[in-house]
């Protein structure tokens, strides 16, 4: 089978991570620190902090911009489920709109619908690597004196006319999970140019302490701190990460090619001036005389790693049909889920299918993939 992901781990990351338990020092400290500043060098931010784990880099960073119980943050419903839950987490509400069925990002004409004046932020996810619309989006919060959380836990790297994802809105998030482009098992960073929410995020990532540490303590806060074991992977798969990045375009180019062939799939879109890292490639089946589910299983029968990873958008996941029952319930109104039709997340949710597109495929197992399809739609 060839695997729909396949970290890249050698003795690089294994002599980093021995490094680091022979100084004897395991906790965030020196190394997380200069994981940091390479981070944000690399995004072109003043400031970033690494964070647990993907999820706590979005939840630091809402409560970081004082997105408070009842404030509406509008978002995707075509994520994984961890960045809306983010939301509703620190007791906020997540309002999800529609997306462009090109790139399966949030529309912006969308958002721009669904303000209120309970609007607080605006969370655009770059989903599969694809960069969101960030220049209509900031428009549209400048507008509207809006905050946006740039959910770039898939995109490192990606950019939007130059400009790299996690510096383009007020704050950003990554992570850092096994399969990410850039991994180091799990772990996570949050980018920004704002010294103010840079400098909330440090206390509530750490129990509230101050900038400078110690037992002093000025606000509640969580550990959702990294370990310096973890960042010495991180600053290994950051410097693989252009490269690794190249291949990956170089690979979904291939498909591109390849899958324009047949009327039956729609390949993955990538608007001018933007420039995807393609954490996922994923196409869409528009066919009748064979499933999306079916393609996925004779893919698989074929000894390819496929699958579809958000077949169930968010608006339909038993979390918001059953949102009543969570605890911020009590003080806060949701809407009623189970009435919200988005057409353009459902359908992209129906129909696209997953092949692998990682940095470790050979040709032969590109060859091996496109005959697959081919033999397939045959």
């Amino acid at each position: 089978m060839i695997p729909f992901a396949k970290p890249v781990v050698d003795k690089e990351e294994l002599e980093a991570v021995s490094k680091v338990l022979e100084s004897g020092m395991l906790a965030e400290g020196k190394v997380s620190r200069e994981l940091e500043k390479e981070f944000a060098a690399f995004t072109g931010t003043k400031y970033a902090t690494v964070t647990s784990n993907g999820t706590t880099a979005l939840s630091t960073a809402l409560e970081a911009m004082e997105i408070q119980p009842g404030d509406e943050v509008i978002t995707s419903p075509f994520t994984f489920i961890a960045s809306a839950n983010t939301i509703a987490m620190i007791g906020a509400i997540p309002i999800f709109v529609d997306i462009d069925p090109r790139t399966y990002n949030i529309d912006p004409e969308e958002i721009e619908n669904a303000i209120t004046d309970k609007t607080k932020a605006i969370m655009p996810i770059h989903i599969f690597g694809m960069p969101s619309d960030m220049k209509r989006i900031m428009e549209i919060a400048e507008t509207h004196d809006l905050l946006v959380l740039e959910d770039a836990c898939q995109a490192h790297g990606a950019t939007v006319d130059g400009k790299k994802v996690g510096s383009i809105g007020h704050v950003g998030a990554f992570s850092f999970y096994a399969t990410k482009n850039m991994m180091s098992g799990e772990g996570g960073m949050i980018t920004t140019d704002d010294e103010d929410i840079y400098e909330r995020a440090l206390m509530i990532k750490n129990h509230g302490r101050g900038k400078h540490g110690g037992y002093s303590h000025f606000r509640i806060g969580y550990n959702n701190r990294m370990m310096d074991i973890v960042s010495a992977i991180g600053r290994v798969q950051l410097k693989r990460l252009p490269k690794a990045t190249e291949i990956r375009r170089k690979n979904a180019e291939r498909y591109q090619r390849f899958l324009s062939e047949y009327d039956e799939i729609v390949p993955q879109y990538e608007p001018d001036g933007v420039k995807s890292v393609y954490h996922v490639y994923a196409p869409r089946l528009l066919s009748k005389r064979i499933t999306r589910d079916e393609m996925i299983t004779k893919l698989r029968e074929k000894g390819v790693g496929a699958r579809s990873v958000y077949a169930l958008p968010c608006h339909k996941q038993g979390t918001y049909l059953n949102i009543q029952e969570w605890r911020w319930a009590k003080f806060v109104t949701y809407p009623d889920y189970s009435k919200l039709s988005l057409p353009h997340s459902e359908e992209v949710g129906d129909t696209h299918f997953d092949i692998p597109v990682h940095p470790s495929l050979t040709d032969a197992d590109l060859d091996t993939i496109e005959d697959a399809i081919r033999s397939i739609l045959s």
